[in-house]
């Protein structure tokens, strides 16, 4: 049983507490709109409790006439309100999206879709005529769903224009969020300081009360992140530099002269990007040479054992059968054993050995229990066995390093090629 107010006499049942604001005496929850059963969002407002007058109250009220022609997906929208003995409760849609405060794990791309779609709000809202200013924006106040859906939220008591508004001694800006002119007269470049800020956390991995260590002790509002952002294209550093400037006439005018500078970014350079792509094909390179001089030798191999092979072991139902059942159980033992090493390291290790010692030990009892000629015949599965593996192997690589089947097939066949022409080349040189 909890003690959340009773307000099902107004329609909605309150299911849990979403947090407060005791400064400014307001509640969020989460509710259930009985008449539909569809989620809400009531921010209870208690002036009575803070020496607030009703007059706060009428202004806000004008105001929520203007919110109520808001029609922006990025907007949570606004269903109502309710007046109390001692407030009001504002009514909002229901979002299942988490705040930029949670710690999640963004990619670059993601942090600037998020910003991008911040930015398009702004425009939003600072078409309206006149124009609304957020006034706290931050981390806490931007919702993102897992489709990275973002949604602007709690600027319920934002300024009309460049005028303050007139609950503004109620509700604040967050310390740390705020550009230096909001105190005095926020401009359409207010809610871009804070954006620059918001995105620096992103970033960074700084939570909204820790922002500040990055401030300059003779310049609170101008923040030092450059240095922790190395990798980062230098023409976005640039940009968000821009965001964050302390003097309102060094920052973007407004949002949608930030967002059409924004937009053709890349947040990592290009220089940057080619470097990691041939840092990606050296990476590759080595093994996949391997691989295919592996091929190479091992198909010289087969040759030459099936040489020696035929001129020593008398081909009768049984000795194929024992090749034919050697390969077979190398080629299953190896491809598993290559399967498997792609896990933990214990299991990669078990499969290396197993690799090398199936194919030892069957050699060394065919060796002893049929005579030489057949090891020799043997050693040929084996080859044949361990080619098929190496090909099933890069056939499952090379795909993934950017390399096309067809390559991958085409470069496959000629280093059996060449393996086997090498092979033949032994045999004639030396009389095998």
């Amino acid at each position: 049983m909890n003690n959340y107010p009773d307000c099902s006499v107004y329609g909605y049942r309150l299911i849990k507490e979403l947090g407060r604001n005791r400064e400014g005496g307001r509640i969020s929850w989460k509710a259930v709109d009985l008449s539909n059963n569809n989620l809400v969002v009531i921010k209870q407002f208690c002036f009575a409790t803070n020496e607030s007058t009703w007059s706060g109250y009428r202004a806000y009220e004008r105001e929520i006439e203007l919110l109520q022609q808001l029609n922006h997906p990025g907007i949570p929208r606004y269903l109502g309100s309710i007046e109390t003995r001692d407030g009001f409760w504002s009514i909002q849609e229901y979002k299942d999206a988490l705040s930029l405060a949670e710690k999640r794990n963004f990619n670059l791309e993601q942090i600037k879709t998020i910003a991008i779609k911040i930015l398009e709000i702004l425009v939003y809202l600072q078409k309206q005529i006149p124009p609304i200013l957020h006034r706290d924006l931050k981390p806490e106040n931007i919702l993102v769903d897992e489709e990275l859906n973002v949604y602007l939220i709690d600027f319920g008591f934002a300024s009309l224009g460049n005028k303050q508004a007139s609950a503004s001694s109620i509700f604040k800006g967050t310390p740390g969020f705020i550009a230096p002119e909001q105190i005095i007269q926020p401009t359409t470049a207010s809610d871009l300081y804070s954006l620059g800020v918001t995105i620096i956390c992103l970033l960074t991995g700084k939570t909204t009360t820790d922002i500040q260590e990055l401030a300059k002790a003779d310049n609170p509002y101008l923040l030092e992140f450059k240095p922790l952002l190395p990798k980062l294209n230098r023409k976005f550093v640039s940009w968000l530099q821009k965001m964050v400037q302390p003097k309102a006439s060094k920052r973007f005018q407004n949002a949608a002269e930030a967002l059409a500078a924004l937009e053709p970014l890349e947040m990592i350079s290009q220089e940057r990007n080619h470097l990691l792509e041939a840092k990606n094909i050296l990476r590759f390179a080595e093994p996949t040479s391997l691989g295919l001089i592996g091929i190479s030798f091992l198909s010289a191999i087969v040759v030459v054992a099936v040489n020696l092979a035929s001129k020593r072991v008398e081909y009768t139902v049984f000795h194929l059968a024992i090749a034919l059942l050697g390969a077979v159980v190398i080629a299953v033992s190896e491809i598993g054993a290559a399967i498997v090493s792609n896990t933990e390291t214990q299991a990669r290790t078990e499969a290396t050995v197993l690799a090398v010692t199936i194919p030892a030990i069957l050699v060394i009892v065919a060796a002893l229990m049929l005579g030489w000629g057949e090891a020799i015949a043997m050693t040929a599965a084996v080859a044949c066995a361990e080619t098929v593996t190496l090909a099933y192997v890069l056939i499952n690589q090379l795909p993934a390093t950017g390399f096309s089947l067809r390559v991958t097939v085409i470069s496959l066949l000629l280093s059996i090629g060449l393996g086997m022409t090498i092979g033949l080349g032994l045999i004639n040189s030396f009389s095998l």
